[in-house]
Parts: structure tokens; sequence; C-alpha cells
């Protein structure tokens, strides 16, 4: 039996949902919003940068994977080597090291050997490697301002909920198949 709590809203009576319906409405939102965004037609970010960069770019645009762009954008904030490359993105090196190995093939970054130490070498971007870089972080600008665009309808005390429930969220761990709440 569905329990409901009725208040007050701008003098009208309004049904107020139980917590268990809030719920289950949350987490069916989770799921759905997950869904709508992979289900997408097509590819925006890659179409995106594809209308943004010179032609010859554009296959290496459209093949490289999303962290392959990612780490371009961190040997973008200066030269870098594979080990630092690693702790500036939070990956472990030998995932780095295969990213690294892409983007050299595709002409983006370039690899300079450091003095002094025949197994190092730094990391730094090709001339159309910055521009990829370049139009990547364009690319990021804009969908930091849809965003905000978007949540600029909610009041701060919304905003703050949502922040605290979305970090809690990430903070939580899978355990078997539940969610169960990370350290507080």
């Amino acid at each position: 039996m569905k329990q409901y709590a009725f208040g007050r809203a701008n003098g009208k009576m309004v049904s107020v949902k139980t917590k268990a319906e809030l719920v289950e409405e949350i987490n069916a939102l989770i799921g759905a919003v997950g869904d709508k965004f992979d289900a997408e037609e097509g590819d925006p970010e890659r179409d995106y940068m594809v209308d943004r960069i010179p032609k010859r770019l554009e296959k290496s645009a459209r093949r490289l994977p999303t962290l392959s762009m990612h780490l371009l954008a961190h040997i973008a904030e200066g030269p870098v080597s594979v080990v630092g490359l690693a702790a500036r993105a939070g990956q472990l090196k030998g995932t780095v090291s295969k990213h690294v190995q892409r983007l050299v093939e595709a002409g983006l970054v370039e690899r300079s050997p450091v003095p002094g130490n025949r197994k190092e070498v730094t990391l730094s971007l090709t001339a159309d490697g910055e521009v990829v870089a370049d139009v990547h972080e364009q690319l990021h600008v804009e969908m930091r301002r849809g965003v905000q665009e978007f949540l600029s309808r909610y009041s701060n005390a919304e905003l703050a909920v949502l922040a605290r429930m979305l970090s809690d969220y990430l903070a939580a761990k899978k355990v078997g198949v539940r969610i169960v709440p990370g350290p507080e």
C-alpha cells in the first residue's frame, strides 16, 4: 500500500512521495540517464572535434580511444615522462604506454631521449598534437558550459543536495550486486 504525505506549495495541496518511492525513482533515473547518453546516435564529441580540425587529422580523431585523447590533454600541460604521465592521469604505466604508442603512431606525440638516461624519454606534443589538444580542450569547455547552463535553473540548496548525493554515490563501492556506502 502506498503512503503519501500531503503539504502545501504555493497555496495548493500537493502529494509527496514516500522515501521508498523516491529512492526507486532515483534508481530508475540513474539507469535511464546512463542509457540515454550511451545510446546517442553517432559520436557527437568526435563530430565536434572533426568539424574543427584539419582534414588530415580526422582519421586520428575518430580512431583514437577517449583515454588517448585525455592523455594527449595531460601531455599538453607540459613535457612529461611515461611514468609522470601515468601519475598525472591516475592510470597504470602499462595502459599509458599502449596509448602513448598510439599517439606517437598518429603523429600527435613525439618521444625525446632524456640526456644521461638511456631508458627514459620525454613526451611532448607535435604541431598536429597541439591542434588536436586545443580542440579537445574547446570540446570540454563547451561541455562544461552546457552543464553549467543546465544546472543554473536549480537553487543553491538543490545543487548542494545533488552534489552531496553524487559525491556519496561516487564514493560508494559495489559488493556483489549491491551499492554500499563508501567511507565517510
